[in-house]
């Protein structure tokens, strides 16, 4: 093997010969290239030529002498042709696909040959043994591709003949894996403008690749069309505090995904009913009250604004001790204490009208005390603690009559024993007589069981 444009030698040697001898150089079987004479006989005979594109083939030589030829044996000969013009094509062209598809790279050279390749993702070698790529000749291909995938790509093709090498790199290929749409969400807050007010709707997806196209629908029709880099649009549309505008949704569109949002009832509902408070409390080990959680419940109201009191004074958002939920209509009282323990109660009012009125709840107590026992955990004591009389009864009463049938057997084997010694010779037996019922008295057990 050789690198095109160099000079090669092959050497045709023929032992016990006379001359003069004809030598003959030959490519594949019949080209002739060259012919020498030798008249001296004996000698090896070199061929030099120069190669080109057409050099590959096999090579060998002819002798003939009066009349007589012989050939010789055949050398494969390979010609390496230095890389250039490197270049990488990707399928799909352009290669932007989405998350699971697959994509192929090719890396074409436009002169080499014997060649080996080299790939690159953001600069960084792929391994041979990466279980996410699949090589095959001059291609890569990923066949599941998600957004590890993404990114530059080149190739770098290469020959190399004992210590010399070439090798050609492509230019880079930007490979772009979009993430699918998740389905809309809708959402809109109020504010004032002008003398009247408006719905600010939010349509969002939490992920996909943009662009979007964002349509916004009103009673299915469609309103407001939005195209963005984003994945949120916003829409604004005038709104009557009180009166029902109508269903709202959004539409998320790509080039291969349309998604529907759930709809929202356009409705700002004031702030009115009734309010009061909920409150679990939550304790320790030992039962003793240590956190407490306060929610502020209103009958009725799209847009509330939550006040929270303690003892009838202002109570602040944050605390060393408490602390509020982001909407306000919970309270966390993180640790109680003397200090915090007292009367609470909570106000609410519309959040985009700042004259409407505030409706307060009563007032709830939180207090530092021992948990009481639920009528459900005083039920299961008192079952316990009747169990546990039946249990000692029976006891008493199995050791009480084991005790009786004990003295009345040492009883019997007191009369035989003196009947056996009054008289020797005569058999004695127990009689039966009939008698008098006795009665036996029994210790009465008393237990008292404190609940």
């Amino acid at each position: 093997m050789a690198y095109i444009r160099s000079t090669e030698m092959f050497v045709c040697k023929l032992s016990n010969s006379l001359p003069p001898l004809t030598f003959e150089f030959l490519r594949n079987g019949g080209e002739v290239l060259q012919t020498t004479e030798d008249t001296q006989g004996g000698q090896p005979i070199i061929f030099r030529f120069r190669v080109n594109e057409r050099s590959k083939g096999q090579y060998s030589c002819r002798v003939t002498a009066r009349g007589h030829s012989s050939t010789s044996n055949a050398l494969n000969f390979e010609v390496m042709i230095p890389v250039q013009g490197t270049k990488l094509v990707s399928d799909p062209e352009p290669p932007v696909i989405y998350e699971g598809a697959q994509f192929t790279l090719s890396c074409y050279v436009r002169k080499g040959s014997h060649l080996s390749y080299l790939w690159y993702h953001n600069k960084e070698n792929v391994a041979s043994h990466s279980p996410f790529h699949h090589f095959s000749g001059n291609t890569l291909t990923v066949e599941k591709a998600s957004e590890r995938h993404a990114g530059y790509y080149s190739c770098l093709a290469t020959n190399k003949l004992g210590n010399f090498s070439t090798s050609s790199s492509s230019t880079e290929v930007s490979v772009v894996v979009k993430k699918y749409l998740s389905a809309p969400k809708l959402s809109f807050t109020l504010y004032h403008h002008g003398s009247g007010h408006h719905a600010n709707i939010s349509c969002r997806c939490d992920s996909g690749s943009p662009p979007v196209t964002f349509s916004l629908l009103l009673d299915g029709r469609n309103v407001s069309v939005q195209q963005t880099n984003l994945l949120e649009a916003w829409f604004s549309l005038p709104v009557i505090v009180g009166l029902d505008m109508g269903t709202v949704q959004c539409r998320a569109e790509t080039d291969n995904q349309q998604l529907l949002s759930s709809s929202v009832d356009l409705e700002v509902v004031p702030v009115g009913g009734s309010v009061h408070i909920v409150m679990e409390y939550l304790q320790t080990a030992d039962s003793v009250v240590a956190a407490a959680l306060l929610q502020c419940i209103i009958s009725r109201g799209t847009f509330p604004q939550f006040s929270w009191a303690f003892n009838n004074s202002s109570l602040p958002s944050e605390g060393h001790s408490h602390a509020l939920s982001p909407h306000g209509n919970i309270l966390v009282l993180t640790n109680v204490n003397k200090a915090n323990s007292g009367h609470y109660s909570c106000q609410v009012r519309d959040s985009f009208n700042l004259n409407s009125t505030w409706l307060k709840s009563e007032q709830v107590l939180v207090k530092r005390t021992a948990f009481k026992l639920t009528s459900i955990e005083v039920i299961a004591v008192a079952f316990c603690c009747f169990l546990l009389v039946i249990v000692v009864g029976g006891a008493c009463c199995l050791f009480l009559s084991f005790k009786k049938e004990r003295h009345q057997h040492r009883g019997n084997d007191r009369d035989v024993d003196s009947c056996e010694q009054t008289n020797p010779e005569t058999v004695c037996a127990m009689q039966e007589t009939e008698s008098e019922p006795q009665t036996e008295v029994v210790d009465t057990v008393v237990m008292e069981v404190e609940v």
